[in-house]
């Protein structure tokens, strides 16, 4: 899958369970870590070579600072982590167009 359009499916999945974990199941857990997956997501964007977008870099900083001494900081992060990591990863394991 491609790294931009996998971000983007990330993004919206974290929007969906943020909505899920906040209407339906609450949870303050769940939704930090659809925060996070969202934010995670949408933090870097690939073109030719991935790079940050200042915006959503600034807004994951600043929830993160909120979780670190009002919620849970551990499930953000590793929400973040998930939206980052596996579009990183699926970039940095295609195969090099030739």
């Amino acid at each position: 899958m491609e790294p931009g359009r996998l971000s983007q499916v990330l993004s919206l999945l974290g929007v969906a369970l943020y909505a899920y974990f906040l209407w339906f199941r609450p949870s303050q857990e769940g939704i930090a870590l659809a925060l996070g997956l969202a934010l995670g997501g949408a933090a870097l964007a690939y073109g030719e070579k991935p790079f940050p977008v200042p915006f959503f870099l600034g807004l994951f900083a600043l929830l993160g600072l909120l979780q670190l001494f009002y919620g849970h900081p551990l499930f953000f992060l590793l929400g973040g982590l998930l939206g980052a990591g596996l579009p990183y990863l699926a970039y940095r394991l295609r195969k090099p167009a030739r």
